[in-house]
């Protein structure tokens, strides 16, 4: 084939890739190293300039992640640490904003070829699923709020019954104490859901605050009240004193969420180890059990909502409700972190989780 042939293929080819993007309902753009849009398909153009796709190349691409919100609506600095420009940085992602009067999915990708430092980023108009979402979120937080009184009470109820229960034989006793456990189990769900609900509507917004991870994780440490088969163990941190900007009382809800879940999935004597260590851009924080693990097939799956890991039933507790570590990964988006399975050798027994910070 001759190289005019080959070049009037190669166009041929180009322009049915063109073609095949511009019909894409979702925006794409290839942003390059530095930071200006290399090329966008035309649902890129419609979203950022009015439907001129020449106008979108050489445009910056904090131009067209500004202004931007949360999902919640409320206004995002681009110096923030969940600010789309500051998380992409930090590797590959996505998340729900709002610009202008249109709720985003975006998502970002690094591109091996044909350089280092190639982006791309799409985005894609939630407007029709997030109506319908809202509308189950806003019934699931209004079922939650119907349910919560009644529940304490019978809680409550449950728990005087309890103190006398030497008077009851021995079947009436068992039957007594799977109430008293499905009950808890029903508390903990409806406590998750509003957590999460009031994450996604925005109504708890998280107070950060510039705090020494290894101290404050101490603390927190010696305010468990733990059983004694439990050995719990903050080891020396790794590396330079680590700051952090968090909201204490959320990743107080994340570390009882681990707890939770270690005790659940451990044999007695369980052991947990916690350590801190400084990385080049921020604080990371290992959880490690040596309890069951996690199967291959699921681990992708554990921090979707309603998730129970069906491998790993312990005797001894109720059933969780599979919003735990649904809710760990809000919190810790919310903080502007992530949290993340790590690999496990197959020599090696448990669960380690890996929680990061950006620098403060």
């Amino acid at each position: 084939m001759s190289d005019e042939a080959t070049l009037a293929q190669l166009r041929q080819s180009l322009g049915l890739l063109q073609v095949a993007f511009d019909a894409a309902a979702e925006a794409m753009v290839i942003v390059e190293p530095g930071g200006e849009v290399r090329w966008g398909n035309q649902a890129a153009a419609d979203l950022w300039t009015n439907g001129m796709a020449i106008l979108l190349v050489g445009r910056r691409l904090e131009q067209l992640l500004q202004p931007i919100t949360s999902s919640s609506g409320v206004p995002m600095a681009i110096e923030a640490a969940e600010h789309p420009l500051q998380r992409l940085s930090r590797g590959d992602g996505q998340g729900t904003y709002g610009m202008g009067e249109q709720l985003l999915q975006l998502e970002w990708r690094r591109i091996p070829q044909p350089g280092d430092g190639y982006l791309l980023l799409l985005a894609r108009d939630l407007a029709p699923q997030e109506l319908a979402l809202q509308q189950q979120r806003r019934f699931l937080n209004q079922l939650a709020h119907e349910l919560n009184t009644p529940l304490a009470i019978v809680s409550g109820s449950l728990k005087q019954l309890g103190k006398k229960a030497l008077d009851l034989g021995k079947g009436s006793r068992e039957r007594l104490q799977q109430a008293q456990q499905e009950t808890s189990r029903l508390v903990r769900l409806l406590r998750n859901l509003l957590v999460l609900s009031d994450l996604e509507t925005g109504r708890r917004q998280l107070q950060l605050q510039p705090v020494d991870l290894q101290g404050w994780l101490q603390q927190w440490r010696d305010q468990q009240d733990l059983p004694e088969d439990v050995q719990l163990t903050v080891l020396p941190a790794v590396g330079e004193p680590a700051a952090v900007a968090l909201d204490a009382e959320a990743l107080a809800e994340v570390l009882a969420q681990l707890l939770d879940n270690s005790l659940r999935y451990s044999e007695s004597p369980a052991q947990i180890q916690l350590q801190v260590q400084s990385t080049a851009v921020g604080a990371e924080l290992r959880w490690q059990d040596q309890g069951l693990g996690i199967a291959a097939e699921p681990r992708d799956q554990v921090f979707q909502r309603f998730v129970r890991l069906e491998e790993h039933r312990h005797r001894s507790q109720a059933d969780g409700a599979g919003l735990g570590l649904a809710l760990c990964l809000a919190l810790m988006q919310a903080m502007g972190g992530l949290i993340a399975l790590e690999p496990v050798a197959k020599t090696s027994a448990g669960v380690s989780f890996l929680l990061q910070w950006p620098q403060t």
